[in-house]
């Protein structure tokens, strides 16, 4: 069956998963919104069904389509309003992470997919890549539970867009960039977190810094306002006892030049070591064991169009499509990762630790 499919918001990842449900044989991507009147057509010179038509407008898109799927891409502000619209119109959705950017439209929209019989599957990339599913499946070996975790996400800014600079579009962030790695701490953990404390602030980017972020296709920008942090360090207590530190730095130009780039890393409570380094490079070892690197798959997830994961979670939200199955990356998984990256900002607004 070939699933008739429609992407709201074309930026980097909305013209991605245009880019990327093209390219799937069972899937016709029927229409495009952007409030761009261009659409599309510079990111991909050929389509398999044609050059889909392109709206300015989402509700007269849904009208006037009727897609079976939709997937949305805006900006997190408004992703409640723009997900009710999609689900009311009868489609099954898939919605860039984070859900939203509180709890209570985070729930808004899981209850209205329920309420409607309609998949609702979060752009949580990681749990459909080979790479992390080691990680996870590692972590799940009896006797070898994870008790630590840590992750080190240092890296250049976001792009020169004044809405990724701003509190209330977008949660802050921790929520906008970390909902990805508090994810892979509960997955690989498999416990609920119950406590969160982090510090922050501003080290660099403030109201009036001019950004240049290497990997948007901007010019340079002068962002007026800002009021989120570009640094942090976020620790999270688990049920099972296990604990997970993030330490976040947005200001590194023109990028990370450190050789690990990426560091995810798990200590189990048998001594195991698990590190993984730039989405590319895992090693595991101790007790009693070399240090040693796994050789993991690496492409087949992708395709080789973009970040690991990516092809194989728009197949499977294709393939949740054909069994009316929940997704891996479901509402609940979404709302989890969230409720802790909340809390980050929270805390470090308010300065004391958060009880979830």
């Amino acid at each position: 069956m070939v699933h008739r499919l429609a992407v709201i918001g074309l930026g980097d990842m909305g013209s991605a998963h245009a880019r990327g449900f093209d390219q799937l044989e069972n899937c016709h991507v029927v229409a495009t919104v952007d409030l761009n009147p261009s659409g599309v057509p510079q990111h991909a010179t050929e389509w398999r069904h044609g050059l889909p038509r392109h709206y300015t407008n989402y509700r007269e898109m849904l009208e006037r389509e009727k897609p079976e799927a939709v997937v949305v891409a805006v900006p997190d502000l408004l992703h409640r309003e723009v997900s009710e619209a999609v689900l009311h119109a009868g489609c099954d959705l898939l919605l860039e992470k984070p859900v939203a950017t509180t709890l209570a439209d985070t729930d808004a929209i899981i209850a209205l997919a329920a309420e409607k019989n309609k998949l609702l599957q979060i752009g949580l990339v990681y749990r459909y890549s080979n790479f992390y599913r080691r990680m996870a499946e590692l972590g799940a070996q009896p006797g070898h539970e994870v008790t630590l975790m840590w992750c080190k996400e240092l890296r250049q800014p976001f792009p020169q867009r004044p809405w990724f600079y701003s509190q209330h579009a977008t949660g802050g962030t921790i929520v906008e960039k970390d909902c990805h790695h508090f994810d892979i701490f509960n997955w690989v953990i498999g416990s609920r977190a119950v406590r969160v404390f982090a510090t922050g602030g501003q080290h660099r980017w403030k109201s009036g810094s001019e950004i240049a972020c290497n990997y948007c296709p901007d010019p340079p920008r002068v962002i007026e306002q800002i009021d989120t942090v570009d640094h942090a360090l976020v620790t999270v207590d688990y049920e099972n006892g296990a604990r997970a530190c993030l330490i976040l730095c947005m200001y590194l130009t023109p990028q990370n030049v450190m050789p690990e780039g990426l560091e995810i890393g798990a200590i189990a409570r048998s001594g195991r070591q698990i590190c993984a380094y730039g989405d590319s490079r895992m090693g595991v070892g101790g007790i009693g064991e070399p240090f040693t690197w796994e050789t993991i798959d690496m492409k087949g997830d992708n395709d080789g169009l973009g970040h690991i994961g990516c092809q194989e979670q728009r197949r499977d939200f294709l393939r949740c499509l054909d069994e009316r199955r929940t997704p891996l990356a479901d509402g609940k998984v979404g709302r989890d990762s969230l409720a802790i990256a909340l809390a980050a900002e929270q805390s470090i607004r308010e300065m004391r630790p958060i009880d979830l």
